[in-house]
């Protein structure tokens, strides 16, 4: 009996794991190329990268969404580095220090945004249609974020290089 059961368990798995190889194929899926890969532009002791895309039939309405995604991934990548640092090396009291310290995050990741910079960008368009794909990297210096960081007062002094170990 226990031969049959494990028989019949491996007949169902093998079953089963060879559909899921011919899935590709059988569902006439392909692999996407990405305009830009991660690899190419990963976060450095010098700068943080973002790369966003979006789709639609106005270009400079996408523009405008991919550049907020863009500021709101790095922004996010920042405030949490700087509450990171925070987490290390200060100790809060109580919960109104925390929350002024988040505020102050929360004012130098925006302030970061203002030094944001489009690194590459590829516009591609449908062969039979009127969509647009907007591909863009866009980059923040980290030595402009750690100037804002030294220059708030926030109980500790960074530089670039503890920035990105922190991530």
């Amino acid at each position: 009996m226990k031969i049959t059961v494990l028989s019949i368990f491996t007949i169902f798995f093998l079953a089963s794991s060879c559909k899921s190889l011919k899935y590709t194929k059988e569902e006439d899926l392909k692999n996407i190329k990405m305009p830009f890969q991660e690899k190419d532009y990963p976060d450095s002791e010098n700068a943080f990268f973002s790369i966003q895309n979006a789709k639609g039939q106005n270009l400079n309405l996408i523009r405008n969404r991919v550049l907020l995604s863009a500021k709101t991934d790095l922004a996010g990548k920042i405030k949490t580095v700087i509450n990171t640092i925070a987490n290390q090396s200060l100790g809060f009291n109580n919960d109104q220090e925390r929350e002024s310290f988040d505020s102050k995050a929360t004012s130098i990741s925006q302030q970061s945004m203002a030094k944001i910079l489009k690194v590459d960008s590829k516009t591609l368009r449908e062969k039979n249609g009127d969509q647009y794909d907007y591909w863009v990297v866009y980059k923040v210096l980290l030595e402009d974020v750690v100037s804002l960081i030294n220059e708030s007062s926030l109980g500790f002094d960074v530089n670039s290089e503890q920035l990105f170990k922190v991530e």
